[in-house]
């Protein structure tokens, strides 16, 4: 009997140390960011009406590192106004930011979302945009769509490899997407 004790007991120690080895050889598991998942690749960033044409990124980097900082449509000059530029939070139930009117002859910094909510605090991940742009003619269309604010650090570096993400540096021109362009981020990922 002591030695059928003696023999459970040295089985049971053998299997929690080898399934304590086993644990602990594993790799840790790295939390990837939820806010992330949808980012890229998903929608549309060129849009065409007639003669229109617009570049809307779907991802932006809003760091105040003067690179990628704000998110914006690009126009060509066809378009003649911008009405209703709305910001709002994935499920639509919350506006982040609303220029009720622009036009591309204004700086940027004027129009642009530069990813704060209306209480000053960040905003991370995706979002949805709608807009109405008219042209020379008076012909209005609607452009809405789905992109991500990044916040820089922890879970920004899946935007390394994450395929399909164009940002505002790669706007060109007369209101189309540049895949030629680097994205301009060196320090973010």
């Amino acid at each position: 009997m002591i030695k059928q004790m003696k023999n459970t007991l040295t089985l049971f120690t053998v299997l929690v140390i080898s399934s304590a080895l086993t644990c602990s050889s594993q790799d840790p598991v790295k939390a990837t960011s939820q806010e992330y998942e949808s980012c890229c690749g998903a929608q549309p960033v060129e849009f065409s009406y007639e003669k229109k044409r617009i570049y809307v990124p779907n991802v932006f980097t809003p760091n105040k590192d003067g690179i990628n900082d704000y998110f914006f449509p690009v126009v060509n000059d066809v378009v003649t106004d911008v009405w209703g530029f709305a910001v709002y939070s994935i499920e639509g139930d919350t506006m982040l930011y609303q220029k009720p009117y622009f036009n591309s002859k204004m700086p940027v910094r004027d129009y642009g979302w530069d990813g704060l909510r209306p209480d000053g605090s960040r905003y991370k991940g995706a979002f949805r945009y709608k807009m109405r742009v008219d042209d020379l003619q008076a012909n209005k269309h609607i452009v809405e769509g789905r992109a991500c604010a990044v916040l820089c650090g922890s879970g920004a570096e899946v935007f390394r490899t994450k395929t399909g993400c164009y940002f505002p540096a790669q706007a060109g021109k007369e209101g189309t997407l540049d895949k030629s362009a680097v994205n301009g981020e060196r320090d973010c990922f």
